[in-house]
């Protein structure tokens, strides 16, 4: 595993993070007891992981009980991660909901602190919602006084907006874009990163394989006609990777990993075996700058 400074902090971070979205299974087909989140948890940890996100959200809290037992007593370096957003309902963005929401996810995780603590997709929150007197900021800025959470995150899908909030405050440490770079988008890449450098923060991409689009969900999401809008570029992609026999799931992650300006990946698995595939990419290094080419001219 190699790994990465994470902003402005002094951290060096696995460049492969576990996201905490599905390794208690997908409930709507697959639910899956604790254990197996457990067990997921506890290979990333052998195979040198020491990031992982979570939120309130996955699972309705699931994702933090699984994180809260898998980690109990664990005694070699991490870093944990959480999110403020969405829980309790209504989440408004106040001081008492963050708290709250806070509060209720140290208890899911059995600890007194974590080490990061984000806001959850920003543009929910809105300018106000982050910078009013009384809201978000100004809380998790309480809570970081505090030494309950070491640093501040930022997430979501609102570029334009992330970027300015990340020019407005130097409390961020770090930020993940969803779904807004990969071998199909570059969004991110032209209207985040640049705000991102600016200001020393670590660029999180989360979803790697856009949703799946890119790996095992492919045939499904043509199926239901999720990402239309992608799949000509994707089918011209995959003539790139066929002719230089590369498999798209390790191309995907090995082409992010390949800029030296994205300080994570957050692989958002369902199991050890999607797990080890994610390390696997990571352990073969950045892709030869002619792919890169043929990719982003495709």
């Amino acid at each position: 595993m190699k790994y990465r400074r994470f902003g402005q902090s002094d951290w060096q971070v696995s460049e492969i993070g576990l996201g905490g979205s599905w390794f208690y299974g997908r409930p709507e087909i697959d639910p899956q007891p604790v254990s197996y989140g457990v067990a997921v948890v506890e290979r990333a940890l052998e195979l040198g992981i020491n990031y992982f996100d979570t939120a309130p959200l996955y699972g309705k809290g699931r994702s933090e009980q699984v994180l809260g037992h898998a980690l109990k007593g664990i005694e070699q370096p991490y870093y944990l991660a959480t999110k403020v957003g969405y829980f309790p309902e209504p989440f408004d963005y106040t001081r008492d909901s963050v708290l709250r929401g806070f509060e209720a996810s140290l208890k899911r995780l059995q600890r007194d602190r974590v080490d990061l603590v984000q806001i959850h997709e920003s543009e929910q929150a809105g300018w106000d919602g982050v910078f009013g007197a009384g809201r978000t900021l100004e809380t998790l800025l309480e809570l970081k006084e505090q030494g309950l959470t070491t640093h501040i995150g930022l997430t979501g899908s609102d570029l334009p907006l992330m970027a300015k909030i990340l020019d407005e405050a130097n409390d961020f440490t770090s930020v993940i874009t969803f779904l807004k770079y990969d071998m199909l988008v570059q969004d991110a890449k032209n209207e985040l990163i640049p705000s991102a450098l600016r200001n020393d923060a670590a660029v999180i991409c989360a979803s790697p394989l856009h949703g799946g689009l890119l790996g095992s969900k492919r045939d499904h999401w043509r199926e239901t006609g999720r990402f239309a809008e992608h799949y000509d570029r994707q089918e011209r992609v995959e003539a790139v990777l066929t002719r230089h026999q590369l498999d798209s799931v390790e191309a995907g992650l090995r082409y992010l990993l390949s800029d030296g300006q994205v300080g994570m990946l957050l692989s958002g698995v369902a199991s050890v075996e999607e797990l080890e595939t994610s390390v696997a990419a990571s352990n073969a290094g950045p892709l030869p700058e002619d792919v890169i080419d043929e990719i982003n001219n495709a």
